[in-house]
């Protein structure tokens, strides 16, 4: 190399492509997650509860110290001039502190009297965090307010900021706020007010500043316990609400081949024959359902042990027409209940799949349910499933809807080459544009399922097997003019020397 010569550095382009992503991604760990709505409601009744229980503690204890200090200004007067003169160097500050314990008992004690009985009303039970807040600012405000006007600034108080954290241990912004409220009184308004001395010492000379280190990892500490305490319980809520979302799944799924079973033993018990024959076809159908009930209690035990909350596939190649066959008979007691014309347009001619049979029949078996449950008797069932090209020209142009999953990469890029797009249409009452694009999101549910039984997971579940195969899901639909789900599921290229299940 040359003197002239510059050297070259050179940097693989993933490299820099993580430097130029990493300020986003940082930004995506750092804001935080919406908490649930079982979470929200729980805390909200555990403040409710807490702040009955911080007035039955706050009024006896505040009238114990209060009855103290009262006495010691009011008897012990002469002893306390002494012991300020000494450390203070100016006899009148005892009277100052005497004035200004007196006036803070009584402002005190009729605030706390007032937000016990704000506490009463119904506009506290709708906002427990506000009456918290002005409860908490009534013990550590109204001193260093009172001390203001006499000119007698006082320190704040961590005996406060302790009890609270251990009474209310949710909502640490809450008391990060009521925290701030004092301590930035102390050292912003005091001195703009020029309240910086008690007599001849300074308030913030170097024997403060221990108080202040003191206050500082008081308020830390109570803030950090707060919030662990918070993330474990909306840890124990997401543990909670998974759990219903995995009960729910198993029991639907297992109800339905089970009352397919019982309506078939129901039709042959009638027969009065002593000796009933039973069609092979019919055999086949309780033997498979028996297989699928077996299936699902092993998955039920396996997701126990592994504690597995996303969909696990067992993948095999399978003719999409018989899969629906299959759930067509499993549903066949609640479709013929509800008066419902089934129009199966599935051809036996599409490409074979690879996917998990069982976990596809819980999907058509949640999306029929849904029709029937949705709507009123009597209407018309579509099923339908074409060959579709997995990247059209304008794809790239599309907007997706946030609740359909992106396809993932495959480890074998050349199999996924085309989809199958199925599609589950009823002529009933349709859907409304905004609740659609929140009906994959857990614990949402129809206009009118408030009537009807179950948490509305089925559509959730739905999602999570899609997103699992590298599908995405959706529905299209109006009010008054049914409903469309779709769903797409990728084919194997070589389909064709695959053999069905």
């Amino acid at each position: 190399m040359t003197p002239h010569t510059k050297p070259r550095i050179s940097l693989d382009k993933g490299w820099f492509d993580r430097l130029i992503t990493a300020p986003s991604s940082l930004l995506n760990r750092l804001q935080p997650r919406p908490d649930s709505a079982d979470y929200q409601t729980w805390r909200h009744h555990f403040m409710l509860d807490r702040l009955r229980l911080c007035f039955w503690i706050a009024i006896p204890c505040f009238l114990t110290l209060s009855a103290h200090s009262l006495y010691v200004v009011t008897f012990e007067l002469e002893e306390l001039r002494e012991d300020i003169t000494k450390i203070y160097g100016d006899p009148l500050i005892a009277d100052q502190f005497k004035n200004a314990t007196i006036i803070s008992c009584e402002i005190i004690a009729v605030l706390l009297v007032s937000c016990a009985i704000l506490s009463k009303t119904a506009w506290a039970r709708r906002y427990p965090a506000l009456i918290f807040l002005c409860f908490s600012l009534s013990l550590t405000l109204t001193e260093l307010i009172v001390g203001t006007f006499l000119g007698f600034p006082v320190n704040p108080s961590t005996f406060e900021f302790l009890a609270q954290a251990v009474l209310m241990p949710v909502y640490w912004q809450l008391h990060l706020l009521a925290q701030l409220a004092p301590i930035l009184y102390y050292f912003i308004i005091f001195p703009i007010l020029g309240l910086t001395h008690i007599g001849e010492r300074s308030l913030y000379d170097s024997y403060a500043i221990r108080n202040v280190a003191d206050l500082f990892w008081v308020c830390l500490i109570c803030d950090l316990g707060v919030y662990l305490y918070e993330r474990l319980k909306r840890s124990e809520f997401e543990s909670r609400r998974q759990l219903k979302v995995f009960l729910h799944s198993v029991s639907h799924d297992l109800r339905t081949p089970v009352m397919g079973t019982s309506m078939v033993l129901q039709k042959l018990l009638k027969k009065p024959d002593a000796k009933i024959s039973i069609d092979r076809l019919i055999l086949e159908r309780l033997l498979e359902g028996s297989d699928r009930q077996l299936t699902l209690i092993n998955s039920l035990l396996e997701a126990h042990a592994s504690e597995i909350q996303t969909p696990t596939l067992n993948r095999q190649p399978l003719q999409l027409s018989i899969l629906v066959q299959s759930a067509l008979f499993d549903l066949e007691p609640a479709l013929n209940k509800n008066h419902i014309t089934v129009i199966n347009r599935v051809q036996p001619n599409l490409p074979l799949i690879y996917a998990d049979t069982n976990q596809l029949w819980r999907v058509y078996c949640n999306l029929i349910t849904n029709a029937l449950k949705h709507n009123p008797h009597g209407i018309n069932l579509i099923l339908d499933a074409k060959l579709i090209d997995p990247h059209p020209p304008r794809s790239r142009h599309r907007r997706k809807s946030p609740f359909h999953p992106p396809i993932p990469s495959s480890p074998h890029p050349s199999i996924f080459s085309s989809l199958i797009r199925c599609t589950v249409q009823d002529t009933g009452i349709g859907i409304d544009p905004d609740q659609s694009d929140r009906l994959f999101d857990l614990y949402t549910r129809g206009s009118r399922a408030r009537y009807m039984p179950g948490l509305g997971l089925g559509l959730y579940l739905c999602r999570q097997i899609i997103a699992a195969h590298g599908g995405e899901i959706g529905v299209n639909s109006r009010p008054g003019e049914g409903a469309t789900f779709w769903f797409t599921l990728p084919v194997y290229e070589d389909s064709a020397t695959l053999e069905p299940t």
